[in-house]
């Protein structure tokens, strides 16, 4: 199995800078720009089956549908909650500024986070394993690092095992707890006899990839940075094809 766990693209929540969270944030119209950049990257890598799964937040679904329209296999992202972002409580949409997750009331705890990637792990990962399918995986920055860290823990350690790009950006001591760019995604190849985590193991072969974006500029005055509105036109739509002119009935 070839697994890619990929952060979302970036929403008006992030540019703000306040908490997420559980809040369904839209994509700007960069974020936008991103998951496609994202889409046909991960399309030209791959012709073989897919499944893809993503948090039932838009902002991570729609990323996951343009890996979908990009790869045109007819798969569909199968959304599920326990892939959501970390509940804040309180901190939903406050500002960094205003003080760290930890004292906010009713934040969700490290534990409940677990359980609910375990969840994931136990009932859609792990049947898996011992396929040749490309998994994506869509989420969130701080989930996503308690996900890795937990399938990590499944594992022993001579069980892993890490490319020299991905040493060299994270190092097996911090790699379980990496970061994601918006659209950055985390590559690793699963090897397994049969379905059970004893017998898999794990190489990983990037850590937060983001050589897609590479060119890729926001548009200035903020509009890159406003929410993206999907009923607006594209610039072709302003300019529609010329009718083909019939003979001439003389000729």
């Amino acid at each position: 199995m070839r697994l890619f766990l990929i952060r979302h693209g970036e929403t008006v929540d992030n540019v703000a800078q306040v908490y997420a969270g559980s809040r369904d944030s839209a994509l700007t119209a960069h974020g936008v720009l991103q998951t496609r950049r994202l889409a046909t990257h991960l399309a030209g890598s791959s012709s073989s089956a897919a499944r893809v799964f993503s948090s039932d937040l838009q902002r991570a679904v729609k990323t996951a549908q343009a890996i979908c329209d990009a790869r045109a296999s007819g798969e569909e992202p199968l959304q599920l909650p326990q892939l959501r972002e970390k509940h804040f409580g309180t901190g939903e949409g406050a500002s960094f500024s205003a003080g760290r997750d930890h004292s906010h009331e009713g934040a969700e705890s490290s534990e409940d986070m677990r359980e609910r990637v375990d969840v994931f792990l136990q009932e859609h990962l792990l049947p898996l394993v011992s396929s040749s399918d490309h998994v994506y995986v869509v989420a969130h920055g701080i989930i996503l690092g308690v996900l890795l860290k937990h399938l990590c823990q499944q594992l022993s350690q001579a069980s892993m095992s890490f490319a020299p790009e991905a040493q060299r950006i994270a190092g097996p001591s911090s790699l379980l707890l990496p970061t994601w760019s918006n659209t950055g995604f985390l590559e690793a190849h699963v090897i397994s006899t049969d379905t059970k985590w004893s017998s898999t193991k794990l190489h990983i072969l990037r850590v937060n990839s983001v050589d897609h974006l590479q060119g890729l500029r926001k548009t200035r005055g903020g509009i890159g940075s406003a929410r993206f509105d999907d009923k607006q036109k594209t610039l072709m739509s302003f300019f529609p094809p010329k009718k083909r002119k019939r003979a001439d009935a003389d000729n």
